[in-house]
């Protein structure tokens, strides 16, 4: 360890002696005025990709990113100011030399030391505009010139500001007056990160909501969902930094409470665990809310954890910590081995206190009464569950929070589970990611092979945009690459690294400096120290707990957490309805996300809800009435029906990260494609409420849809005051009226918001004048029936013919049309019959109807005496098919009359006294029969004239 200290002072101390260019004769400061000193401070300038500025009329669709570097910068875009006690601009600070070192990187000569107050600000399309006097303008990039190595970016940007208005708001620095006074050195570092700490948490929290693409950063820091957001949060830190010392023992003995939710394609979820003690035994009880389908928050006991009496096994280890019996795997459960009224000491579940690996805790305490439930679930943790409770919610008497602070006994070298060759601790090289590290000589790089470009660095990456080189040089030199764009990499910053030895085991130190960890967009760990070390094999990375080093969590008393989950409900979420927000033609995916996120509800695409999904059909009806549909199959592909017709094409669908389903309609275009998000589903109906990212080439729109899910082969038709069919009498078994159709109609429709299924000219007739798509119509009760429909048009109709081929079969012509109201209306041109069809329902695939026949033999037969408006109502399924499919049916004629007999010619009566040949019976009158059997008159029954036997043979 001697080498590594050694190796770190050296290194910070030659990083104090260059960079402070005041030296120790400097003047000190007092009560937070200017310092007549010379500084240098080295600058990242990094903006969000697509972020519009003032000259720019539109904006290209590039790809979103937070972090790309601003390379032509010059002197005009900086500006340095100072803020008074009442955060208040009252002076500019001289910037005497600006250099720009490429890639984004900008050195600059201050007349001020690091101080909380002074403010370093960049307008990237002009020059900074401020008013003494005023508060600190929006739309500016910013930063506090508190260190002189700083990143300005998105992020620093919106919480410094914040800051400023904090101050500005509240007329002091409240919980930084005394850096802001004194400004010494030690104080304003720390000042700043915190201020850094914050500014992750706002990344961590608020940019998987926004889209900052198409915006400009005065539009941005106008939201209100930043605003509120980065508010919430200065609030909750101001709270906690000055909250007091509590008694920790009784903290525990009572119980505390963390919260924490989740979102994400495994799924949602809302946790909550109460940890306590009572003097021997250690309780932690957690309860959850996994949210399925439309059911209400409801808490449930998940695990209870008893230190004295719960085993665990290997699968529920969740890390390791190194020891000088090797790496024991650590469960994450806590057990207080002692508390005094000052601090309790815990350790994990795994380990003994002979193990000396133990975490000293203290509280301090405030209260909640009066204070905004929102801001204080701020946390990249707990923000999800923000949206089950209105905004202006606050927490009434008697409710407070704790600020923990726990501090590592010793020096704690602690690994990710590596296990059952499990490689999330493993080391790759960037330029060969599949293959990991071996040693940790593999890892180093000669000084004569030192990497000019990313393509030749023997690096890894410690975040999708940062990669750490380690150089085999006299210095122990570690360079740290940034991504500045798509493809771009630099060197950001460099560090030093020390090997040596733990618990017998060869490790590598190192510590990542604050710039790296600042601009590391997922950074996966808590602090800054690291180490790497051979195990298993591979090389692993992990994380290094200092003796002394603080850190800090946040919890509930039970008062609290009673009155989040009290005021927690998802009626608190807008209802379901059609969002049309962010709707617009020229589109990218940044102004999507903020689409997705200001209609979003408590709904995603999660890798469950899809699987779902799966083989159901997704319907959507159009304002001009067009029926699409679409069919995800379990192999990634799908199928698309336009008007119930498939459409060929081969297309595939997948999850995104971002919870968004991508949908190529042609996998020969892949940069033609569907975002969709799922921003609400009502679980009664299966409606699917979804915002719409299309990208064709350069081109991209956002739009809404809605979507209803049908399981295959579930449409039914809406039998309701059906009249039946006699078919003894050949009538209806209750005559029905046209006044009485078109009330069951409407109360069998299915019409989702104005979704409304009906016939139109696109869904029978297709291309109008093509008669080569003409359609007929299928009846799932009578397969042998068509009604086939043509484009032909001849008056007010079109023209078309109604085919049997059963019984003795019919085909005769119609003309055909459809009303205002969607109605399919035929009569035969004969006059015999007329119908009205009408649509109740559609999967996608088939449709539901109603109808209602009149029959003029109904209306003229003196039995029946049917009105005009009097028929039969029925209905069923029909299907829609090419016309060229229905058979050309052939009625079987009626037999001809057989014709009296008469003597043929030349023949003589009977001679006188010849007995004459009895004269026949008359026949007995029968009674009325109906149509003959399998007419259009009398259908279903077996054809009566193929019944008629044949004349015998002469």
């Amino acid at each position: 360890m001697r080498s590594y200290m050694g190796y770190t002072l050296l290194f910070i101390s030659s990083l104090l002696l260059s960079a402070c260019g005041g030296g120790s004769d400097s003047p000190a400061p007092v009560a937070g005025t200017p310092v007549p000193v010379s500084t240098t401070f080295t600058v990242s300038v990094d903006a969000p990709d697509g972020m519009i500025l003032a000259n720019q009329q539109a904006f290209s669709l590039i790809q979103p990113a937070y972090a790309n570097a601003v390379k032509e910068l010059t002197e005009q875009n900086f500006a340095a100011v100072w803020l008074d006690d009442k955060g208040k601009v009252f002076d500019s600070i001289e910037i005497t030399r600006l250099e720009a070192k490429g890639d984004g990187i900008y050195e600059l000569d201050a007349g001020t030391r690091a101080r909380i107050n002074a403010v370093l600000l960049v307008d990237l399309d002009g020059v900074p505009e401020f008013t003494l006097g005023e508060s600190l303008p929006t739309g500016l990039f910013m930063t506090p010139l508190a260190a002189e190595r700083l990143a300005i970016s998105l992020e620093s940007s919106l919480t410094y500001f914040a800051l400023a208005q904090r101050v500005a708001a509240d007329e002091n620095w409240g919980v930084f007056n005394d850096v802001f006074e004194s400004g010494a050195q030690g104080a304003v570092a720390l000042a700043l990160e915190d201020i850094n700490k914050i500014s992750i948490d706002i990344r961590d929290t608020l940019f998987p909501k926004i889209g900052v693409q198409g915006l400009t950063l005065k539009d941005l820091m106008s939201l209100t969902i930043v605003q509120t957001m980065t508010e919430g949060r200065l609030e909750r830190f101001f709270t906690e930094q000055s909250a007091t010392l509590a008694n920790i023992l009784a903290i525990l003995n009572d119980g505390y409470w963390e919260i924490s939710a989740s979102e994400g394609n495994d799924g949602k979820g809302i946790f909550t665990d109460r940890t306590s003690y009572d003097g021997s035994e250690t309780t932690i009880t957690e309860f959850s809310w996994d949210k399925s389908g439309s059911e209400d928050i409801t808490l449930s006991e998940a695990f209870t954890y008893l230190s004295n009496s719960t085993s665990f096994g290997t699968e529920d280890i969740r890390s390791q910590v190194l020891t000088n019996q090797g790496w024991i795997g650590l469960f994450e459960y806590l057990k207080v081995q002692f508390s005094t009224d000052r601090n309790a000491l815990l350790t994990d579940a795994a380990l003994s206190t002979s193990v000396e690996k133990g975490i000293t805790l203290e509280a301090k305490v405030y209260g909640l009464s009066g204070k905004k439930m929102h801001d204080f679930l701020s946390s990249k943790d707990n923000h999800y569950l923000t949206r089950y409770i209105p905004e202006d919610t606050t927490f009434s008497d008697g409710s407070s929070g704790f600020f923990f602070t726990w501090r590592p006994e010793s020096e704690t070298y602690l690994l990710c589970d590596n296990t059952n060759d499990q490689d999330t601790c493993r080391a790759y090289p960037i330029l060969t990611p599949d293959a990991g590290f071996t040693s940790l000589e593999d890892i180093k790089t000669p000084l004569f092979n030192v990497g000019i470009t990313i393509d030749q660095v023997n690096g890894f990456k410690l975040s999708d945009n940062i990669v750490a080189e380690f150089i085999g040089d006299d210095f122990f030199t570690v360079r740290y690459w940034s991504r500045i764009a798509a493809n771009e990499w630099t060197i950001q910053d460099t560090g030093v690294w020390a090997p040596t030895t733990v618990s017998g085991k060869p490790v590598i130190r190192f510590d990542i400096p604050d710039i790296i960890k600042q601009l590391a967009d997922d950074y996966p760990y808590n602090g800054r120290h690291l180490f790497l070390i051979e195990d298993r094999g591979f090389v692993n990375i992990g994380e290094v707990l200092l003796e002394l080093a603080e850190f800090n969590f946040s919890g509930f008393d039970n008062d609290a957490k009673a009155q989040i989950f009290s005021a927690a409900t998802r009626d608190n979420l807008p209802p379901f309805d059609e969002c049309g927000f962010g709707n617009t033609s020229l589109a990218n995916e940044g102004l999507f996300l903020n689409a997705v996120t200001e209609c979003g509800g408590d709904e995603r695409f999660t890798t469950q809800t899809v699987n779902d999904l799966v083989d159901k059909t997704l319907v959507q009806i159009n304002e001009e009435g067009e029926i699409t549909a679409h069919i995800l199959r379990n192999d990634n592909s799908w199928d698309h029906y336009r008007n119930t017709l498939e459409e060929t094409g081969s297309r595939n669908w997948s999850l995104t990260e971002e919870g968004y389903m991508k949908l190529v309609g042609d996998t020969n275009l892949e940069d033609e494609f569907d975002f969709w998000a799922l921003t609400n589903y009502e679980y009664q109906r299966n409606l699917l409420a979804i915002k719409v990212f299309s990208q064709q080439g350069q081109q991209a729109q956002i739009s809404s849809l809605m979507a209803r899910a049908y399981e295959p082969d579930t449409l039914s038709a809406c039998i309701d005051s059906d009249s039946g069919w006699d078919q003894a009498t050949t009538t209806p078994v209750v005559k029905e009226s046209l006044t009485n159709y078109n009330d069951q109609v409407q109360l069998c429709k299915q019409v989702w918001f104005g979704r409304n299924p009906v016939f139109t000219e696109g869904l029978l007739v297709g291309q109008t004048g093509n008669t080569s798509d003409d359609k007929a119509l299928t009846f799932a009760s009578d397969s042998s029936r068509y009604l086939k429909l043509s484009d032909n048009f001849e008056g007010e109709y079109f023209l078309g013919s109604y085919v049997d081929e059963d019984g003795c079969g019919f085909n005769f012509d119609i003309r055909w049309k459809i009303e205002e109201d969607g109605t399919l209306y035929y009569e035969a041109i004969d006059g015999s019959m007329n119908e009205r069809i009408q649509l109740t329902d559609t999967d996608g695939l088939k449709l539901a109807i109603k109808a209602f026949n009149h029959q003029s033999r109904w209306q003229t037969d003196e039995a029946l005496l049917y009105g005009s408006d009097e028929g039969e109502i029925w209905s069923d399924i029909v299907t829609l098919i090419d016309a060229n499919l229905v058979p050309n049916v052939v009625p079987v004629e009626p037999p001809p009359p057989v014709e009296e007999e008469t003597p043929p010619e030349g023949e003589t009566p009977p001679a006188e006294g010849e007995t004459p040949p009895a004269e026949e019976e008359p026949p007995a009158e029968e009674e009325p029969a109906g149509p003959p059997g399998g007419t259009i008159l009398n259908d279903g029954q077996t054809c009566a004239y193929l019944e008629v036997p044949e004349e015998p043979a002469p």
